[in-house]
């Protein structure tokens, strides 16, 4: 298969190191999202619990964190092994589920299954548990969820302006992924909205 695919997988022993605080301190909170960078990676974690002593737990644990709201703080850490592959390899990340305390289930897309294939071998290298639950090709005549909001925000943030008021690496950190990642998606997307367009005009 050399279009895209779609790819649900499940890590055990994930060496988060929030979710590892968590664990120790006895925080009961999810990890929500994340967001990658090239040496950071930002956390969005749910408190199950109304504890208003779990930023200043988490800031003596020698973390950076911010409430955002009063069951969600924000998390920055200098990013695991894990959240490090998945920045540099060309994955993008749809949706990350936290199972149990050391288990994470990622929604992923990729250029192909060899993309994959690699990625899967690059995660046993640091010696992880990985399973693959799902593997699918991605319908090449249509816009995917991710290339639909990757678009809607170049356009929103005038990355297609002639005046362009957005950069490439600077719409990539917004989204969390890697420029030529970014790139590639916006090339992939951006042919088939004009495919579209044009068997529609006839």
């Amino acid at each position: 298969m050399k279009q895209p695919v779609e790819a649900t997988i499940l890590i055990e022993n994930h060496p988060c190191e929030v979710m590892a605080t968590f664990q120790k301190l006895g925080i009961n909170a999810n990890v929500e999202n994340i967001k990658l960078r090239d040496d950071v990676t930002d956390h969005v974690a749910e408190l199950k619990s109304n504890n208003g002593k779990v930023v200043e737990e988490l800031k003596k644990a020698s973390l950076k964190v911010l409430r955002i709201s009063e069951d969600k703080v924000w998390i920055r850490t200098n990013g695991c092994s894990v959240c490090k592959l998945l920045y540099h390899n060309d994955v993008i990340v749809e949706k990350v589920k936290v199972i149990g305390n050391k288990s994470v289930m990622y929604s992923l897309m990729l250029p192909n299954v060899h993309s994959l294939k690699k990625f899967l071998e690059e995660l046993n290298n640091i010696g992880v548990k990985v399973t693959v639950i799902n593997i699918s090709e991605i319908d090449s005549e249509e816009l995917t969820e991710r290339q639909m909001e990757i678009l809607k925000l170049a356009y929103k943030l005038g990355y297609f302006d002639v005046d362009r008021r957005i950069s490439l690496r600077e719409l990539a950190e917004k989204l969390g992924i890697s420029p030529p990642t970014l790139e590639e998606t916006l090339r992939r997307a951006l042919k088939k909205a004009v495919k579209y367009y044009l068997n529609k005009k006839g």
